[in-house]
């Protein structure tokens, strides 16, 4: 039987970043993020390579050096331990998978 689990375009924000666990498998991690406009990400790296969809708003999005622009629609990847950060420049939902 099918089931329904959330609507990722529902999901309130309850915080300046709020995450909802979407899927865990022995492979895969999905994970929502809101981020309300204004707060940031700081600096980090993840032990993975990770794939970003912008689901609604606007993020800058640093990795190593480089700043770029994500509006809704738009998909990046990056490969496992490149640092990154994040800055909400609209609030701003998207999942993070990896």
């Amino acid at each position: 039987m099918l089931m329904k689990t959330m609507n990722v375009l529902q999901e309130e924000g309850t915080g300046k970043v709020t995450s909802r666990l979407v899927l865990k498998s022995r492979r895969t991690e999905a994970t929502l993020i809101i981020m309300q406009q204004g707060h940031q990400i700081p600096p980090h790296v993840s032990p993975v390579d990770a794939m970003v969809l912008i689901l609604e708003g606007k993020v800058a999005f640093m990795l190593k050096d480089e700043v770029t622009v994500l509006e809704t629609g738009d998909v990046l990847t990056f490969g496992a331990n490149e640092k990154h950060a994040l800055q909400a420049l609209e609030t701003t939902r998207f999942l993070l998978v990896k």
